[in-house]
């Protein structure tokens, strides 16, 4: 295994699916650090408890100086980082013509500029070793535009284009860049998006496998590609259960008209 022993910065880590990816690395053989805006004693304990190693630091990924802080304990208290998840990110739900600037730029800070500050950051360290693996968190909003989320899609969309030149710029230090984009996650952030009404069974309609998706779904792809992946760089993933695959439905009980048994 890639990870046994080695350094993987999982930002956004405290809880939901960053927390999730934390954990999976813990037990492929990482020494997990977390970088959160709050306190990760949840994560640290369930680490520990699975008898990984581990460290955090509170940062503000959407602030240089506090990124730049953050990295620097990083390499004095623990090392150089192999691998960066950037799980860290914030969801605004609010109509076009009303969403703030302030709204813009909180949530374009942290799900875009914050994975361009780390990147820079791990990318830098990465390159003094000869090699590294940088996984951006997506979203199934990066491929598809959402009513009601403007500012996330553009923040999303923004990652994967950033991915693929970060891919194509950092291949010649041996740093392979991908991004994963899941479908909606029951996380505290999903669930107070989709609570239980129209929305929540209008996604499960257009979803084949039937169901929303767990931390530990997506944090596999994660593992996959910091883990194992070592020829496969520039791409996305989109771990959503088939959602964005899906056109028109199946709706249980129905064929199409003309349909014939095989």
């Amino acid at each position: 295994m890639a990870l046994d022993g080695r350094i993987a910065v999982v930002t956004g880590g405290s809880r939901g699916i960053g927390q999730g990816i934390a954990l999976r690395l813990g037990r492929a053989g990482a020494r997990v650090a977390i970088l959160d805006r709050d306190p990760a004693d949840e994560t640290l304990r369930l680490l520990r408890e699975d008898g990984a190693e581990a460290w955090s630091t509170q940062a503000d990924v959407s602030d240089p100086d506090s990124v730049a802080a953050a990295f620097g304990r990083l390499e004095q208290e623990v090392g150089p980082p192999y691998a960066l998840v950037n799980a860290a990110g914030v969801f605004a739900d609010e109509p076009f013509l009303t969403t703030s600037a302030h709204t813009w730029d909180q949530v374009m800070g942290v799900n875009a500029k914050g994975v361009f500050l780390c990147g820079q950051q791990a990318a830098r360290l990465m390159r003094d070793q000869q090699g590294g693996r940088i996984v951006n968190i997506l979203s199934t909003a990066s491929a598809q535009g959402f009513a009601l989320e403007s500012a996330y899609c553009a923040s999303k969309g923004a990652v994967l284009l950033l991915t693929r030149v970060m891919a194509i710029e950092l291949a010649q230090y041996g740093i392979t860049v991908n991004g994963v984009g899941p479908g909606t996650v029951a996380t505290a952030m999903g669930s107070a998006y989709l609570g239980s009404g129209p929305i929540a069974e209008h996604e499960l309609a257009r979803t084949p496998l039937g169901r929303f998706g767990t931390p530990a779904d997506i944090a596999e792809a994660v593992a996959f590609l910091v883990d194992q992946a070592s020829w496969l760089t520039g791409q996305a993933i989109y771990v959503d259960g088939g959602f964005l695959a899906a056109g028109l439905p199946i709706l249980a009980g129905l064929e199409p008209a003309g349909a014939e048994a095989p």
